[in-house]
């Protein structure tokens, strides 16, 4: 089963890929609409998409609650992932062109880091639940 630890370094090498610090993606900004920022070689990243991209990845993946989530990637509050999950799917079922390539990334990322990707959350109110590969579920206290 993935940790907690094993979240927040992924968090941590999508960051060094982008070439941005952490608190530019923890940093909420009301002017800034399309969360766009200038990496470390001045060229732009789309701060939404990464948010995103790693919320969804580490919900799937970890034994995490949103509450627990939000702040790694940049959110105030669990609220907004709520909201983006079904945006997100959609993303991912028409492979985006904005979306897409920064999800694959963190699946690339997470893949070199050893998260396993054979469990993956079941939405349940009671308990986390996974599902592995195979159909059957795993419940996570």
């Amino acid at each position: 089963m993935n940790t907690r630890e094993q979240a927040v370094k992924l968090v941590d090498e999508v960051c060094n890929y982008y070439g941005i610090t952490l608190d530019q993606l923890q940093e909420v900004k009301r002017r800034n609409h399309w969360k766009i920022a200038k990496n470390k070689h001045g060229e732009q990243v789309r701060l939404s998409e990464i948010r995103m991209s790693l919320s969804y990845f580490i919900y799937q993946h970890c034994p995490l609650k949103l509450v627990e989530i939000a702040p790694l990637v940049g959110y105030k509050d669990h609220s907004t992932m709520s909201i983006y999950r079904t945006k997100i799917d959609h993303y991912i079922e028409t492979e985006d062109p904005k979306f897409y390539p920064y999800y694959l990334k963190v699946i690339d990322l997470a893949s070199d880091l050893g998260i396993s990707m054979k469990l993956s959350r079941v939405k349940s109110h009671q308990k986390i639940t996974f599902v592995d590969y195979s159909g059957k579920l795993v419940l996570v206290d």
